[in-house]
């Protein structure tokens, strides 16, 4: 490997706090004149800026030796981007506008996947009544993310912008925490994105993988999970060295292992995931008793604070997992992730170039374990999407490797900074190489998500009655405005037509029925119980997408499933497409029939009352 000059300092230099702040001198730059400010951090973090009049100066001046007009604007870009002048005030009010802007929002005026909002909202009323998932009903996901939905329904007095308020509370926490993680293992810029990146992750409302416009809340566990694991990456991926070497391992193990256990009650899949995670930093670095004693201390207290929610019915939970997994691994073949890699080809390109092109910025050989870090991690980090892929509803969107751009251009940036000037002078093409790679898998999701809120606002500012003309009549429904749009594939679940659906079924409710009543609803969500107002039966399923969330093999008994449910409502019109709901119907319509009667119908429903 080739050594270049200042790579044995750069290396040696990172993960220790204190990077040189300016790359660009007075003798590079003609009339330029050099600034000291205090950032109001540590003693270190004092950055050299250039002044925007030294800068045009230059450019005026346009002597034959100097740089041509690109390297001008990377050597601009380089010495913001390396400074330490990233102020973490800057940083924190940026995560709370995203967080502001989530509340204002609320619930998102919804394009696509209409029916997933009640799936927040229906499953959050229930445990907001005192039931828990997979013990009370049915569900293959665990209670996170329904306890996030309920703190801010709760907040939000039952309301649908309760979804909104749940979500900007838990993107503030994970975007402080990214930024905690961050501190003393990534460098000031990417810190900064990356605190900024997760809070964005968690708040967007719109469905991963689908156009940003499209504003929906569909998948919202999906957005969490990727946050989480974000976490993992980061923590997994850097140790910190010098004198606060010791406590940070510890408080990033006891943080990985808190992050991992929510994974568990969130969606069982994400924390699947994140154990090769862990186990490649335990290749990584040497293991140690601090790190394995955090990793046991924050699985474990997170881990046994959901338990003793659930009322430590650990049977009950593990018998849901095992359904859940049975039943998503009905569609599943072996040709299905080279399918998804197939699809997916483009970003392990970029992947494979930009672990090259980092491993030719040279400096002294390390450790073995060092010498694989970075491809190796590439490889995990890479087939980690691959199978998170495999489990979710979303063709594509890689957050993940958004992610590992950051640790890629964090290292980039420190090796700089610790080079000689002649070093990084010389460096500057292969630098800006780099960074432009890293953009190529940041910016994607980043971008992405940074129109989805700004639409989703801007749709809540300005409703269109044109393109929703059809509102709730239920008055707690109010906030929750479903827009028609061509572009909706399942356009029985979403608009006019959806919303039709919901406000016939509870004028039927209504009169034929009184609160008292504990409806259930066969089809993918129950909107009822959480529309009306009323107590929630026990048993139901949190959602109905036969071969998905439950198959033939895996699914609750009858018994379990009607619970104390004393009216059952069949949509002549399911708003669940024929493919996942007709498998639902054929197994257990027979056993409804059995135990129901019909009671009244409308042009949407079919009402059926418990036999005496």
């Amino acid at each position: 490997m080739t050594h270049r000059p200042g790579a044995s300092k750069a290396l040696q230099a990172y993960g220790q706090k204190g990077t040189r702040g300016g790359l660009i001198s007075s003798r590079k730059w003609p009339g330029a004149r050099l600034t000291r400010r205090n950032t109001g951090l540590s003693g270190d973090c004092a950055a050299y800026d250039v002044t925007m009049a030294s800068v045009a100066e230059n450019m005026r001046i346009g002597k034959a030796d100097a740089a041509p007009d690109s390297r001008r604007i990377f050597q601009i870009f380089f010495h913001a981007w390396s400074g330490s002048g990233w102020n973490s005030w800057f940083c924190l009010s940026l995560l709370f506008v995203v967080s502001v802007t989530t509340a204002f929002i609320g619930a998102a005026p919804t394009l696509v996947f209409g029916h997933d909002d009640f799936f927040l909202l229906d499953n959050s009323w229930q445990v907001l009544s005192g039931h828990r998932p997979q013990i009370d009903f049915y569900s293959p996901w665990g209670p996170a993310i329904f306890l996030i939905v309920g703190a801010g329904m709760k907040l939000a007095n039952a309301s649908p912008d309760g979804i909104g308020y749940g979500n900007a509370i838990f993107g503030l926490l994970l975007g402080l925490w990214a930024y905690r993680i961050g501190r003393d293992r990534l460098a000031a810029a990417p810190r900064m994105l990356f605190a900024f990146y997760t809070t964005l992750l968690v708040s967007a409302p719109y469905a991963l993988g689908s156009w940003p416009t499209l504003s929906s809340h569909a998948m919202l566990y999906n957005r969490y999970g990727y946050a989480l694991l974000g976490l993992v990456v980061v923590e997994c991926s850097e140790r910190v060295g010098g004198l606060k070497a010791s406590r940070e391992e510890w408080l990033g193990a006891l943080s990985t292992g808190l992050a991992v256990a929510v994974t568990l009650f969130l969606k069982a899949s994400y924390f699947v995931i994140s154990v090769p995670l862990v186990a490649a930093s335990l290749v990584f670095w040497r293991p140690n008793f601090r790190r394995t004693a955090g990793l046991a201390a924050g699985f474990g207290t997170a881990v046994f604070g959901f338990i003793a929610y659930m009322k430590f019915q650990a049977p009950a939970i593990i018998l849901s997992l095992r359904m859940a997994a049975a039943a998503r691994s009905t569609p599943l073949s072996l040709q299905t992730p080279i399918w998804i890699i197939e699809a997916n080809i483009f970003p392990l390109f970029v992947v494979l170039t930009l672990v090259v092109s980092f491993s030719l910025l040279g400096g002294e050989t390390g450790t073995w374990r060092e010498e694989i870090q970075i491809p190796a991690l590439a490889i995990v980090v890479y087939l980690a999407e691959i199978g998170i892929l495999m489990t979710n509803a979303q063709v594509d969107a890689m957050p993940l490797l958004g992610v590992f751009a950051l640790l890629i251009a964090s290292r980039a940036t420190v090796y700089r900074n610790n080079s000689t000037p002649a070093a990084a002078e010389n460096d500057l093409p292969h630098h800006a190489s780099l960074l432009l790679l890293c953009g190529l898998l940041f910016l994607p999701q980043f971008t992405s998500d940074i129109v989805g809120l700004g639409t989703a606002a801007m749709r809540k500012a300005h409703p269109s009655l044109e393109k929703s003309p059809v509102r709730f009549t239920e008055s707690r429904l109010a906030p929750l405005i479903l827009y028609n749009d061509d572009r909706a594939k399942q356009k029985s679940a979403n608009g006019s037509i959806y919303t039709t659906y919901v406000n016939d079924g509870a004028a039927l409710l209504r009169k034929y029925c009184t609160s008292r009543d504990k409806v259930l609803t066969m089809d993918m969500q129950n909107p009822f119980p959480y529309a009306l107002g009323w107590p929630p039966p026990r048993g139901g399923v949190a959602s109905i997408s036969f071969n998905i969330t439950l198959s033939a093999q895996a699914r609750p008994s009858f018994d379990d499933y009607f619970g104390d449910a004393t009216v059952v409502m069949k949509p002549k019109r399911p708003a669940q497409t024929p493919e996942y709901i007709d498998g639902f119907y054929a197994l257990f319509l027979p056993a409804m029939l059995e135990r129901y009667q019909l009671a009244a119908e409308s042009d949407w429903w079919l009402m059926y009352k418990k036999k005496p």
